[in-house]
């Protein structure tokens, strides 16, 4: 089973993005949460095979929780999604573990088409 786990303050963010690996994605399972707290409780209890985190959130930013994410599960592809795409931004990302990073301004379905790449889903 191919699981991937969705972090993300912002519901709207979560949902468009659960949908679209709901869809024929080659994902079996589709795990929210809401902070890095929450993703770190839930990465305890699953076999993920991706984790899907946004940079900007509350008391643990994406680049901290992938840190944690990374040193719990060293081959974890992680994506970051930003709404402020820079170089800097990516570069300092890729620095800490993080396999890509895409702008949520962008069309969220090359995230699902990337992540199908990284995971050897066809």
């Amino acid at each position: 089973m191919s699981t991937v786990l969705i972090v993300d303050d912002d519901k709207s963010i979560r949902r468009v993005l659960h949908t679209l690996f709901e869809c024929n994605s080659g994902f079996d399972v589709c795990v929210e949460a809401r902070d890095g707290f929450e993703a770190l409780a839930e990465s305890q209890h699953l076999s993920l095979n991706l984790a899907v985190v946004d940079l900007s959130m509350p008391e643990m930013n994406g680049l901290q929780l992938a840190q944690k994410l990374k040193a719990i599960s060293p081959e974890l592809p992680i994506f970051m999604l930003t709404a402020d795409y820079n170089v800097d931004t990516e570069k300092k990302a890729l620095s800490c573990g993080v396999t890509a990073v895409f702008s949520k301004l962008d069309d969220l379905s090359t995230v699902v088409a990337n992540a199908r790449a990284v995971c050897g889903i066809e």
